[in-house]
């Protein structure tokens, strides 16, 4: 029988290694594979899985979180009052989409994320999360 490349992985921490380094090797850095956001949540303890090892639910639930936090935030300090006015050209066009228009472009965003992360991990091959 074939010996498996290494043994399985003791932990977060060894896991994590890992899959650094397979992302490296294929080519993808570190701030784009662990973005210092997620390197800080790491530091803190918390268990967080590289962009291109994360299921795809949760690249999309990321990516529209993302979008809302943008483009609704925008929206909100335009609609809120805090600001006099609202500039011409694209926030003008934000504010009169709306909440549903910002519901639905947050969609798009979360949607085209996990596609492009995914596509990614997968044209460089990588292994699964579980399998390192």
């Amino acid at each position: 029988p074939a010996k498996a490349p290494h043994p399985p992985a003791r932990g977060y921490r060894d896991r994590l290694n890992r899959a650094l380094a397979a992302a490296g090797a294929a080519g993808i850095g570190p701030n784009a594979c662990f973005p210092p956001a997620m390197r800080a949540l790491a530091r803190l303890g918390l268990p967080v899985r590289p962009l291109h090892f994360k299921s795809t639910p949760s690249l999309f639930v990321s990516g529209f979180c993302l979008g809302l936090a943008i483009f609704g935030g925008t929206l909100w300090l335009f609609t809120s009052g805090l600001l006099s006015s609202v500039p011409a050209g694209p926030i003008r066009g934000l504010v009169t989409l709306g909440w549903p228009g910002v519901a639905v472009l947050s969609l798009g965003i979360g949607a085209a994320f996990a596609a492009i992360i995914r596509a990614q991990a997968a044209r460089a091959r990588l292994p699964r999360w579980q399998d390192l």
